[in-house]
């Protein structure tokens, strides 16, 4: 096979798409089944990581002051600001003022944790 074999194979292996057809592909939402999969995965990823069921156990039902939260967990600044940030960003943790709490299914990974 040569290389000017090739244009032609790849028109008879794969059909053009459109502007408007890779648009739509583009923007395409998950399905039922692929979002769950995709949120299995975020809370699996957010009980992997030590530090985050640590904060996650340390913060409990009834929240934490950042002050309080970073004494106990005994981190540097930069790794408390990314775990948490990361907890945030997946909807398990809310911060109210200088309070920190855990979300309904922030709760549910607290029930996850031995």
């Amino acid at each position: 096979m040569n290389a000017r074999n090739l244009p032609a194979l790849a028109g008879e292996r794969f059909k053009e798409i459109s502007d408007d057809e890779l648009e739509a592909m583009l923007e395409r939402k998950p399905t039922v089944r692929e979002a769950k999969v995709d949120d299995h995965a975020l809370m699996v990823r957010a009980l992997e990581h030590p530090v985050r069921r640590k904060m996650i156990k340390t913060i409990g039902v009834f929240g934490k002051t950042k002050v309080e939260l970073k004494k106990e967990l005994g981190i540097d600044a930069a790794m408390f600001n990314f775990q948490a940030d990361f907890l945030i960003k997946g909807n398990y943790l809310v911060v109210d003022g200088d309070n920190f709490r855990l979300t309904d299914r922030g709760l549910v990974l607290l029930s996850n944790i031995s």
